[in-house]
């Protein structure tokens, strides 16, 4: 099982699992560096060998005095058990042990495609509850609606379970089928229906960006993932908008786990024109500054950023930096709260270390990590209004273009 302290509440099943290695909570995290292990296989470094050697003591008394009438317990799992071990001792909770399977999950998400079938969850109340359709997937081909109850997959009960494990059920290679049980309510108010709904699985390209004009020529620019090809389709989808001459933008950082920090910065930067994106800090006191490219193509459009307790890492720095900049106003619900950068370590069996090396900060030197961002104006969806088909946040938005293009108006 992966540990309680890794659950992302807005994930990307996979159903996507929206690039997950953020998965700062997501599980919060995000393969920001890759690097290989330091030591070869089976050398302990000699200012450790005598650390270790309780360790092995222990781990023989075990092999050779321990029994239990359920048998053994397997080498591996005890392995994977004493790595997590030492890194609760750390007190961090977005460095984390990945077993293989997580592991290809974390890195097939990362590079923008995945197989499985293209539905995004939030973890509700301990229910899995499906709240995207991503369009042409095998998910809406099922006829699956945002607002179903995920209850079983395969016909393994998931309530309680960890997201991540989860999301290794459901995802599957190409041309495989999966079952799901699905709970399923018409309004808030009526019974639940139970229906077994079976998925051929696919391989799904992560659109990553969506973007539309809406009603009163506001523009809208929803972002689930920073990935390695997030600012080039930012950038298009930008330049697509702004020839509609848009009045006002909104950018959909709703349930974005985050990604690679380079995109970040690069996408920050066409909303900024000059200036601090964010600053880094790591160990000994190493400090690094990054700033605004200034080639940013939306640096003085009216800005709304809608945000929620989903949208971590990467995203806060986007965000945090529109809110300390004064350049947009930010709706929704408090974020995340993970501003720390990981290197990912590929261990040698096919599973990965991700271990927290820095933290960040936003250009007013606010800490981003446990804090996260409180939005300007705070908005809350309720479990209602994603079954009722409602979105209050995106409708505040649109609301405060509204009013203050109205008083613009008035003004002149």
């Amino acid at each position: 099982m992966i540990p309680k302290w890794v659950k992302f509440a807005g994930v990307v099943l996979a159903l996507v699992l929206v690039s997950t290695l953020s998965f700062a909570a997501g599980l919060g995290l995000r393969a920001f560096q890759s690097t290989e292990i330091r030591y070869p296989l089976g050398d302990t470094p000699e200012e450790h060998a005598e650390t270790f050697r309780v360790f092995w003591e222990a781990w023989h008394l075990i092999e050779e005095e321990f029994y239990s009438p359920e048998g053994q317990p397997d080498s591996q799992e005890m392995t994977y058990s004493a790595i997590r071990g030492a890194l609760v001792s750390l007190g961090d909770r977005h460095t984390i042990f990945a077993e293989p399977a997580l592991t290809a999950i974390l890195d097939e998400d990362m590079r923008g495609s995945f197989q499985g079938i293209g539905a995004s969850v939030n973890v509700h109340n301990g229910q899995l509850i499906i709240y995207r359709i991503i369009p042409d997937t095998p998910a809406l081909e099922a006829g699956l609606l945002p607002g179903d109850v995920i209850i079983e997959v395969d016909g393994q009960p998931v309530q309680g379970m960890e997201l991540m494990d989860v999301i290794t059920l459901i995802r599957g290679p190409e041309g495989t089928s999966v079952s799901l049980l699905i709970g399923r309510r018409a309004g808030p108010d009526s019974e639940r229906e139970i229906l077994q709904v079976d998925i051929v699985r696919r391989k799904i390209e992560h659109a990553t960006v969506e973007s539309r004009m809406l009603a009163d020529g506001i523009a809208y620019l929803g972002l689930t993932d920073f990935n390695s090809p997030s600012a080039s389709k930012v950038k298009k989808s930008l330049q697509e908008l702004l020839e509609c001459d848009p009045q006002g933008l909104i950018l959909d950082l709703r349930d974005n786990p985050g990604g690679y920090l380079q995109s970040a910065v690069a996408i920050g930067s066409h909303f900024i024109d000059e200036g601090v994106i964010l600053y880094e800090r790591g160990k000994n006191d190493a400090e690094r500054e990054y700033t605004a490219t200034g080639r940013g193509l939306a640096t003085s459009i009216p800005l709304v950023v809608l945000v929620n307790g989903g949208s971590a890492s990467a995203s806060e720095i986007v965000a945090g930096a529109i809110q300390d900049h004064q350049r947009g106003v930010l709706i929704g619900q408090q974020t995340m709260g993970k501003g720390t950068i990981q290197v990912s370590q590929h261990l040698s069996d096919g599973s990965s270390l991700h271990v927290t090396v820095a933290h960040w900060y936003t250009p007013n030197n606010e800490q981003i990590d446990v804090k996260g961002l409180t939005p300007d104006i705070l908005v809350d969806v309720t479990a209602e209004d994603l079954v009722a088909g409602r979105d209050p946040q995106l409708e505040r938005a649109q609301q405060y273009f509204q009013e203050e293009l109205g008083r613009s108006a008035r003004v002149h």
